[in-house]
């Protein structure tokens, strides 16, 4: 199923793209009951702000070893079926959570089995990969949005309706699970084509061997092997970082505007600002990355985290807004930039995205336990914060080498397929 081409497949293409995003809208609910109600359910568990943090941790932990198992099997069945099964696990996941009602039952829904729904992340990636080639950026882009309306849309409700709970916040996203997700997944969702990104390394190797003496296609071989290398291991910091900036957001932003006596009001303003920016921001990056430089753009957008950590590190009058704002616009991006850049030097197989999604979940897990423990032994979050910034300053720094590397390379990967990136 082209984007290009036929009108049908077109469609079947932005149709496919709206279900996934209903999909990670509903999903995504989770996670924002997590963070908003924080202190709610300690409270009403029982427990303290580090048992959260390790079924937080917990859930990320198995989503990010579930992320390359799920590339493989995407691989062997295809990737409709297995964001069936994810869907199926965070229905299960958020109903145990809600009939159960203990701290048991809270760590094993929410820690562990919706954890299990991380194996569609990479067949999400599969999909859009195979129904777009030329708006990639644009079209993961608008995906990644789900989440952040979410946040714009649920936190006024959550936060101006105080009859509504935590439990009920369950207790819609398993409803949604159940009557919306599932349903969609199963008669809107079509396969995707394969192209390139099924081909086996050995193939390519072969056209290239064939085009060049073989002495020299050893040589380029080998340098092309060893840029690749340092690309995935700097892609691959880049989105644990970007997966430690999300722990520290998601899990503790909200504490560490009460810990900065920031009022409801203006907190609940610039939850709203942030989601609002990420929606822009995802779309403003989708656009930059489709038409200039990706690494120059992931420079920029991990340059923009770096002032948006520094303004949340001093606790200024304007840093609730201002945060919002700059971490907002930035929020989407990394995850599609990165997963690009690595897809432009290696087809973009189920396995390669999956272990790339897992250094995200890896950095998520990392900042999440981090935020849990700095309070607890600080009583604050500067630390954490700290951390925050030093990451986004040697993220942005391997991305600036990988841009001036790029400009130097004279040979693509042996086993790159021409024409599947960007």
């Amino acid at each position: 199923m082209r984007e290009e081409g036929a009108t049908p497949g077109r469609a079947q293409a932005w149709i496919g793209l709206g279900v996934l995003w209903i999909v990670g809208f509903v999903g995504a609910l989770s996670r924002f009951i997590m963070a908003y109600y924080q202190s709610r359910i300690t409270e009403d568990l029982a427990t303290g702000r580090s048992f959260i943090s390790l079924a937080w941790s917990s859930n990320l932990l198995i989503a990010a070893v579930c992320a390359p198992v799920g590339g493989w099997l995407s691989d062997r069945y295809g990737p409709k079926r297995v964001i069936l099964a994810s869907a199926t696990f965070g229905l299960l996941g958020t109903s145990i959570v809600y009939f159960g009602h203990m701290p048991f039952f809270f760590f094993l829904g929410y820690g562990i089995v919706s954890g299990l729904g991380g194996i569609s992340v990479s067949a999400t990636y599969m999909l859009l990969f195979g129904w777009f080639d030329r708006h990639r950026a644009k079209a993961s882009a608008l995906l990644s949005s789900a989440s952040s309306i979410g946040l714009a849309v649920c936190t006024p409700l959550f936060v101006w309706n105080r009859s509504l709970t935590w439990e009920d916040a369950f207790l819609l996203s398993a409803s949604l699970g159940l009557f919306v997700t599932l349903p969609m997944v199963g008669f809107l969702v079509r396969p995707a084509r394969q192209g390139g990104a099924g081909r086996e390394p050995a193939a390519a190797d072969a056209e290239t061997s064939a085009s060049v003496p073989a002495g020299a296609a050893a040589v380029r071989s080998a340098a092309a092997r060893k840029r690749w290398r340092l690309t995935m291991a700097i892609v691959g910091f880049g989105l644990f970082t970007c997966g430690f900036n999300m722990g520290t957001v998601e899990m503790n932003l909200v504490a560490i505007h009460e810990g900065a006596k920031v009022l409801p009001g203006m907190i609940a303003l610039s939850m709203s600002v942030l989601g609002i920016m990420e929606i822009a921001g995802s779309l403003a990056f989708g656009f930059l990355m489709d038409g200039m430089s990706k690494r120059l753009a992931l420079v920029l957008l991990y340059g923009i985290r770096v002032a948006g950590f520094a303004l949340l590190y001093l606790h200024l009058p304007a840093t609730p807004v201002g945060f919002a704002v700059a971490f907002g616009i930035t929020y989407l991006g990394a995850v599609p930039g990165g997963i690009m850049v690595a897809g432009e030097e290696a087809a973009e197989r189920g396995k390669q995205v999956g272990y790339l999604l897992m250094c995200h979940q890896a950095g998520g897990i990392v900042g999440a336990l981090a935020g849990g423990m700095a309070f607890d032994a600080f009583g604050s979050y500067q630390a954490l914060i700290a951390t925050d910034i030093a990451m986004c300053v040697a993220a942005a720094g391997g991305y600036f080498l990988l841009h001036l590397r790029s400009g130097n390379a004279a040979t693509r990967l042996p086993f790159q397929t021409p024409g599947h990136a960007g």
